[in-house]
């Protein structure tokens, strides 16, 4: 028997747990080779070997891995770190690209281009299905299908074709049903802690957290690697994939659905929102759509690992992260909302508008609102002091978040019923009155002026 020998051997690239399975992948390709334990912590991975281990080896296992963005370094050879940039620069560019967009932001409202604050924070499936192109091109995203491409790309011959279409078909069927599953789960317990205001702020301030700690995460600011650890999901992806060969169309389907369990940014982002709808349907939707975005480069997997190594990448990175960190911050201002505190008032009423919501009969003022799967519509009024006020609210669909009621000012905590709602009050006091569901997702505001 011969002996097996050591080396260690230094890629550059390495960034995520995907990046383990597919270096151990391809590294144990070789003939020669009995085992691979990759670490992208310390970008190494301790190769088991008989015989020789060469330069010529080095090269053929470049050659595998190029496209996917890593390279085996050669001795005295270091990885040159593009974001190892130092703290300073990433907070500067940070603050600029926040305040960049806070520019653009302002003047898209002013140009209507987007709706005011108060209408509600809503990603239209649209949005969300470009959030997945976008993700689909994220280090993380495209190991995932590097994982499963390079693999499949075993199958050779007539026969072996075939089952790469097969295979791939079940790939995406498994990422699309497993996003929409673990949407719907989340549907399930946002809806659930929604019907009670005090889980409800709670799990508002906690996606606010997280929103924020992940965006500082993909704006490189901080780094959350270090924290967390995968070696289950890990070992399971290293299981399936040997098994990936003998039928390709089952496993394929069952490691597509785990690479929901792969981290990502985009996905932990989407999935957040998708808690903060608290509808299942929706949130299935929104997940389901964003999978469905993060098929085309997934499927052109080696024009999607180019272009995280090109210089535009970091720059999409960092922008995406600010976007994320602002969300975050926002979602904290619909924490606050809920105890009738405003830390952004980006959004003012359209005074036109509002007046005309609101209805004179037998002097008392009528403000007629409709509650739809988008939020609340409409949702500005603006009403005399002094004047009682009959607030008549049309439950069409109360399945969601939107279907709880919260008036801080008013000290009303209400769910809504599908019909006739009424709510009665006199306001004393000139100003504002916001209103918002449950987790401050969606808002309204009543505006009080003099009688």
């Amino acid at each position: 028997m011969a002996d097996i020998k050591k080396t260690t051997l230094h890629v550059a690239g390495m960034h995520c747990p995907s990046c383990d399975i597919l270096i151990q992948d391809k590294v144990g390709e070789l003939d020669n080779v009995k085992s691979v334990n990759a670490n992208y912590r310390n970008k190494k991975a301790e190769v088991n070997f008989v015989g020789s281990f060469g330069p010529d080896h080095i090269h053929r296992i470049n050659q595998k891995i190029s496209r996917f963005g890593y390279r085996i370094l050669l001795p005295g050879e270091h990885e040159e770190d593009r974001n190892n940039e130092p703290l300073t620069k990433r907070f500067t560019d940070f603050a600029s690209i926040g305040l960049i967009l806070f520019i653009l932001f302002y003047f898209a409202q002013e140009l209507n281009l987007i709706p005011s604050f108060p209408t509600g924070a809503t990603l239209t499936l649209s949005t969300v299905f470009i959030l997945g192109l976008i993700a689909s091109t994220s280090t993380c995203m495209a190991t995932s299908g590097a994982l499963f491409l390079t693999t499949i790309g075993k199958m050779n011959g007539e026969r072996g074709t075939k089952n790469n279409l097969w295979a791939a078909i079940s790939f995406n069927a498994g990422r699309i049903l497993s996003y929409g599953f673990f949407g719907l789960v989340a549907g399930f317990l946002g809806k659930t802690i929604a019907y009670n205001f005090q889980l409800s702020s709670l799990l508002t301030l906690m996606i606010s957290f997280l929103m924020v700690v992940i965006g500082l995460d993909m704006a490189r600011i901080i780094s959350l690697q270090g924290f967390f650890t995968q070696t289950f999901t890990k070992g399971l992806f290293i299981r399936l994939e040997r098994r990936l060969i003998s039928n390709p169309r089952r496993t394929s389907f069952l490691l597509g659905a785990l690479t929901y369990l792969l981290p990502c940014g985009f996905t932990q982002t989407v999935q957040l929102y998708a808690l903060g709808l608290a509808n299942p349907v929706q949130s299935a939707i929104i997940m389901m759509i964003f999978a469905v975005g993060t098929m085309p480069a997934l499927m052109a997997i080696g024009v999607a690992s180019s272009f995280t190594k090109s210089s535009f990448f970091p720059i999409i990175q960092k922008v995406m992260g600010t976007v994320v960190f602002l969300i975050g911050i926002y979602y904290f201002n619909n924490f606050l909302g809920l105890y009738g505190i405003n830390m952004l008032p980006l959004g003012t009423a359209n005074s036109e508008e509002s007046v005309r919501n609101v209805v004179m009969k037998k002097n008392v003022q009528v403000a007629r609102m409709k509650v739809v799967s988008s939020g609340y519509y409409p949702n500005n009024f603006t009403v005399k002091k002094g004047t009682p006020v009959r607030w008549e609210i049309d439950g069409e669909n109360v399945f969601g978040c939107q279907g709880f009621l919260v008036v801080p000012k008013l000290g009303i905590s209400k769910l809504l019923t599908a019909g006739s709602n009424v709510i009665e009050f006199t306001p004393t006091d000139a100003g504002q009155i916001g209103f918002s569901c449950g987790m401050g997702m969606y808002r309204g505001l009543f505006t009080i002026i003099e009688g």
